[in-house]
């Protein structure tokens, strides 16, 4: 009866199967080649020559009786790989399940960053190069100015920016720096803000254009080793005029004066500069009672030109002359001790 079995008596049948087999194998593969990876032949269903494992070999086994499938027998076998199409699709699902997340909180943290502005914070505090350009909101950098001591966009009389002295009465038209700080908001590039306080020094009337001059506001910044930012042609937005002239002018009396604000931008500073570091040099060194001990280490200059100036000078007799007003943020001296 046969119940599928074969005797192996000697090593010629052995390497006998073993070379069928390996032929088989062979022509296996070269089929499986001809089509995709993966895809069973026509039909559904993949037939597969059965290998040779070591149990078929009697001297491995042990035994001398082992199941071998008859000669030329193979065994239909479900091709166990998918094609390669689903197992791509399933890769990039299992990808796309953990980088979704994380886009999507990439998209929040970035809508959340435009929106505060962050993006464009190293722009908006950069200064600006060494050449003249144009300014946000106006007026023209003195980027070639850069290092330059003792320049000033108008001409100053020399004792213009000395500290002033507490108790001396101002002697015709007269500027005076008030508050004056530095800092940017959300989407605004950085820039410093300087409060400008007018008076006519008498009981005449000080009559301006609304730009002071033709040629708007100049500031200058100067530190140990030079220029370290300015800008001509600044707008002036006026915040206490006093009364409204002829055509585009502002009258300022001597008794209640007159208030504007100028804007110098970050962008007029010199390369390397940092607008909180310039601005930590325009403040006057204090000991620990809050007593200021000396001079401010920059100095700041805000100067203008306007025909209304020379005028007054001239009807009230003034010892100064032309049409140029400035000011500095030098701490003013006791007259007795000389000192802040």
């Amino acid at each position: 009866m046969d119940h599928g079995f074969r005797t192996t008596p000697s090593r010629m049948v052995t390497r006998r199967l073993r070379k069928q087999a390996k032929a088989e194998e062979r022509a296996w593969g070269r089929a499986c080649r001809k089509r995709l990876p993966g895809r069973a032949p026509r039909g559904g269903t993949a037939r597969r020559p059965a290998r040779l494992a070591h149990r078929s070999i009697p001297h491995l086994s042990g035994a001398g009786l082992v199941p071998v499938p008859p000669a030329g027998a193979v065994r239909p076998v479900v091709a166990e790989r998918g094609p390669v199409l689903e197992r791509l699709r399933g890769v990039a699902l299992e990808k796309a399940q953990v980088v979704v997340p994380w886009l999507a909180v990439t998209a929040v943290v970035i809508a959340m960053g435009y929106q505060q502005g962050l993006f464009t914070l190293v722009g908006r505090l950069a200064p600006g190069p060494a050449k003249v350009v144009a300014l946000p909101g106006g007026g023209v950098s003195d980027g070639d100015r850069c290092g330059a001591r003792g320049y000033h966009r108008f001409p100053l009389p020399a004792d213009a920016l000395a500290p002033p002295h507490r108790d001396e009465p101002p002697a015709g038209p007269r500027l005076v720096l008030g508050a004056y700080g530095y800092g940017h908001g959300p989407r605004t590039p950085a820039r410093f803000t300087i409060d400008l306080l007018l008076t006519s020094g008498g009981k005449r009337p000080l009559e301006l254009s609304r730009t002071l001059g033709t040629d708007g506001v100049a500031v200058e910044i100067e530190g140990p080793d030079g220029l370290v930012g300015g800008a001509h042609g600044l707008p002036v937005r006026w915040l206490e005029p006093t009364g409204t002239g002829s055509g585009h002018s502002v009258r300022v009396d001597g008794r209640n004066g007159a208030s504007a604000e100028v804007e110098l931008p970050v962008r007029a500073l010199c390369p390397g500069q940092e607008g909180a570091e310039v601005m930590k040099g325009l403040q006057a060194p204090i000991d620990s009672h809050n007593t200021v001990t000396g001079q401010p280490p920059c100095t700041l200059t805000v100067s203008f030109a306007d025909p209304g100036v020379g005028k007054l000078r001239a009807s009230l007799g003034s010892p100064a002359r032309g049409d140029v007003l400035g000011a500095g943020n030098l701490v003013p001296l006791d007259q007795e001790t000389g000192r802040p």
